[in-house]
């Protein structure tokens, strides 16, 4: 009889959000070929859905747990060093509770 219970690893996909994640990867290949075009060797975003949301920069500081969030901003950074890119979280200095993403390359 097959299981009708997510599997530990189907359940993992499903807490990754795969539509915000493809959306937050996509904003960033997209600012990189932007800025790669223009001369530029680093982009810093400060207005996608991570990097606007306080909750996000709560649980990168570690000021909340949520292994969801922590996980889909890990696989960002891996999806990109992965690629050979520098990826780096910095406080956002106009808000001072969310965060930018600096990629360098």
């Amino acid at each position: 009889m097959k299981n009708i219970m997510l599997t530990a690893v189907e359940a993992r996909a499903k807490a990754q959000n795969d539509l915000g994640m493809f959306t937050e990867i996509r904003n960033i290949e997209e600012a990189i070929l932007i800025a790669s075009a223009a001369g530029n060797y680093e982009v810093v975003l400060s207005n996608t859905v991570m990097t606007i949301s306080v909750v996000y920069c709560n649980v990168w500081k570690g000021a909340v747990a949520d292994r969801a969030k922590e996980i889909q901003m890990a696989s960002v950074v891996k999806y990109f060093t992965d690629l050979g890119y520098s990826v780096q979280r910095r406080v956002n200095p106009a808000t001072g509770t969310t965060f930018n993403w600096v990629v360098n390359w």
